[in-house]
Formats: structure tokens, C-alpha cells, sequence
């Protein structure tokens, strides 16, 4: 029987620094360990590291196995294969826990895929014996439910990484595109490379990200030219201004016939650009097209937290402006027609405290007095809440804006 390590790395944050430093200690523990097969006590269940310990598992592992996922949870790993990977590793995430995730093999014959019983032994995938996944929480399951397809579609379009000396390649351009995404950020270094990863991981390719740097004072512009695509292309105002100057600003800059709002924290589903653009193409009447989210607690150890799945307007019929701008929330995700979009004279372009808070529930009210919405019934957004932020801290202020407009 080969032996094996339990690693004690504990994920923690999940800044990018964090999640640098947290692969470095797991890769200074792996570089220790003199054992064949390890585990981090991080990357499992204890009930999976109690039963790895004591059932003897390592004589039904192949050769060529380098992962062994129990209940679907990457859980050990050859050691030598796993320090390779760990030292090659240089990417974004939400949150350093989903790293065991990110360091799946991309060959599925490399992956040993076990389930745990009740009674205490290791059996075959599909042999029919309960598992442990009614013993995870329901956070951590819908975690990786919607992290895991976002990473495997990242492994399928391979990002080109950045080179200090060749920033300038961030704002070269291609082919017009059907979708412009427009990102408007102010120090967000820490959240928005996993934003940018989403749009590289999409499944359709016809599609421009235009971010516009709102004077931020921290690594917020280096962190934009991490991955280096000629479909990305970086603005910057040197004076804070606001969401809305700047997405106006972004919009004059957009080449696509539809637009796609996307936060600096929050992320996209891999099929988002396909499935609301198709949506506006066979809706030629709607000006704009809209789905469920996933709405995650950003949390100050874990990073964000799933929470739940929401839609947007249920029935779609229901989103009258009238309507909508009676709730302190805007419609997400959101992807406009361009046309109707500039015809109405895009985001309310004031400076004031309300432009900054209430800018796209303004807007979207605007838009549905003269065209009609779209609605996919699919969960393609996901939108990180946290309590410090402006929208948040400013709710009680809506009642008072409605009156202002």
C-alpha cells in the first residue's frame, strides 16, 4: 500500500494575493512530503481523510491516475505530478478553496473517480452504494456546481498571459464582434481577473471586452493586462467619475450591435454571450435580454459564498419600467440592443450621489418604456454582494431617488 501526506495548508481570503500564497505553502508542503500519493487536509472531507487513511484504496488505482476524486472532490494527488502543476500554476479564481478544482488533469484518464459508503469502505464509481453528498453543505455543493464548468471551459481556450515589457498588447483589436461586454472598475484588482477569466472561458468567441479604468489607486490597471487577448481593450479617467460617465464612455468605444454589462466582481456563465445574444437575435422587437443569477455573500475568510439563484422578472411580461423602478434592485444579468441603447442616450450621466448608486435600475426603466425584454431561462450571472459596498450601504436611499427623477 503507498503511503500518503495530509497536507494542513488551510484556504483563507481569496485576494489574489491569498490565493498566491496559499499554492505556495500547499507547493512548499508538497516539495517536503517523501511520500507517493498526498493529500491536503483542505482538499477533502474529514470523513474522506478518515476512511483514505485506513481502507486500503492505492492497490485499485492505475498506473496512469495522477487525481483521485472521491464524491467527485479532488481529494489526492501523486506527489510529483502535483509540484509540476502547482509550479506552472499562475491563474485567477474567486476564491483560493476552488484551487483543488483549477488543478484538475485535462486528460479524464488521469482521474481515478471513487464514491465513500456508509459502511466505512471505497467503491467503484456508479456501483450503486450511497455517498457522502448529502453530508457536504448545500453552499459548498452549488460551489462547485457552478465553478467547476467555469474552469473546465477555461481549460478548453487557454488564456494568453501578459508580459510586463508588452502591456500595450492589452488594447490591440480585432474584427467587429456581435458582443461588447463593458466592465467599468475602481480598485478591483482582487476580483476582477476571475471577471476577465469568465469572458475567456465563454463558448462563443464573437465578443470585445472593453474595460474602463475609473482613476483606481491601486494594481486595478496591471491586473486588467494580466491576460493578453486582442478582443481586450483598456480605457482609463484619471478623475474618479462614476459608473455612468464611464460606461457612457465605454459605449461610444463598443463595436458590437448588443452590449453586456459586467462588475468587476462578479462573473458570467460560460454560455451567457451565446445564449442572450441568440435570445435578441430571434427577439428583433426587444431591446433587451435578461436571465437568472446566482447571488453569492462575499465573505472575509471563504470568499464568496453561494446563497442562492434568483430571476430577474418573473413572468417576463411582469417588466414594465413602472414596475421595475419600484425595486431596489436592477435586472441582472443584462445585455441591451446597442441601437435602442444609444437611441435612448445610455446611462444617466450625472455625478451626484444618485448616478452613482442607482444608474442601472435608472436606465433599464428608461429602455423598457420603449422596448420590450427578453427573458432566458437559464442561470447565466453571477453577482457577488457584500455589505461594505455603495449599493448596499445606500439602500435606504432609493425612496428618495424615485422622488428625484
Amino acid at each position: 500500500m503507498k503511503t500518503l501526506d495530509i497536507l494542513h495548508s488551510r484556504p483563507f481570503g481569496f485576494t489574489r494575493d491569498e490565493i498566491a500564497a496559499y499554492r505556495d505553502r500547499i507547493l512548499e508542503e508538497v516539495r517536503r512530503s517523501g511520500s507517493e500519493w498526498v493529500v491536503s487536509s483542505s482538499m477533502s472531507l474529514p470523513a474522506h481523510r478518515q476512511w483514505l487513511r485506513s481502507y486500503d484504496w492505492a492497490s485499485d488505482i492505475p498506473q496512469e491516475a495522477v487525481c483521485i476524486c472521491v464524491d467527485g472532490i479532488p481529494c489526492l494527488w501523486r506527489r510529483e505530478w502535483l509540484r509540476n502543476r502547482l509550479s506552472e500554476w499562475n491563474s485567477r479564481l474567486p476564491a483560493a478553496r476552488f484551487l483543488q478544482d483549477d488543478l484538475m488533469p485535462d486528460d479524464e484518464s488521469q482521474i481515478f473517480r471513487t464514491e465513500t459508503s456508509f459502511s466505512g469502505g471505497l467503491s467503484i464509481e456508479g456501483s450503486g452504494s450511497r455517498n457522502l453528498t448529502s453530508r457536504i453543505p448545500i453552499s459548498q455543493l452549488h460551489d462547485r456546481e457552478y465553478i467547476a464548468p467555469l474552469l473546465a471551459a477555461a481549460q478548453q481556450h487557454p488564456p494568453h498571459l501578459h508580459v510586463p515589457s508588452q502591456q500595450a498588447a492589452c488594447s490591440v483589436t480585432r474584427v467587429k464582434p456581435a458582443v461588447s461586454i463593458l466592465m467599468s472598475v475602481h480598485n478591483m484588482r482582487d476580483t476582477m481577473g476571475w471577471s476577465i477569466r469568465s469572458v475567456l472561458a465563454q463558448s462563443s468567441e464573437d465578443w470585445e471586452l472593453i474595460i474602463g479604468d475609473d482613476a483606481s489607486d491601486d494594481d486595478t490597471l496591471e491586473e486588467a493586462c494580466f491576460y493578453s487577448d486582442p478582443r481586450i481593450k483598456i480605457l482609463l479617467h484619471s478623475r474618479n467619475r462614476g459608473k455612468a460617465v464611464m460606461m457612457n464612455r465605454l459605449l461610444e468605444e463598443a463595436r458590437g450591435r448588443y452590449i453586456l454589462e459586467l462588475d468587476g466582481d462578479d462573473w458570467l456563465a460560460p454560455d451567457t454571450v451565446r445564449l442572450l445574444s441568440e435570445a435578441l437575435d430571434q427577439a428583433p422587437e426587444a431591446g433587451m435580454a435578461t436571465a437568472s443569477y446566482a447571488w453569492w455573500i462575499r465573505t472575509r475568510q471563504l470568499g464568496p459564498v453561494w446563497k442562492g439563484t434568483m430571476s430577474s422578472v418573473n413572468p417576463p411580461e411582469q417588466a414594465l419600467s413602472s414596475q421595475h423602478s419600484a425595486l431596489a434592485h436592477p435586472l441582472v444579468p443584462r445585455m441591451y440592443r446597442a441601437a435602442s441603447l444609444k437611441a435612448i442616450g445610455g446611462w444617466w450621466d450625472r455625478e451626484d450621489r444618485f448616478g452613482r448608486i442607482f444608474e442601472d435600475i435608472e436606465l433599464t426603466s428608461r429602455l423598457l418604456d420603449h422596448h420590450l425584454l427578453v427573458q432566458v431561462p437559464a442561470v447565466l450571472y453571477h453577482r457577488v454582494i457584500y455589505g461594505s459596498s455603495i449599493s448596499q450601504r445606500s439602500r435606504d436611499l432609493f425612496p428618495a431617488w424615485r422622488k428625484s427623477r
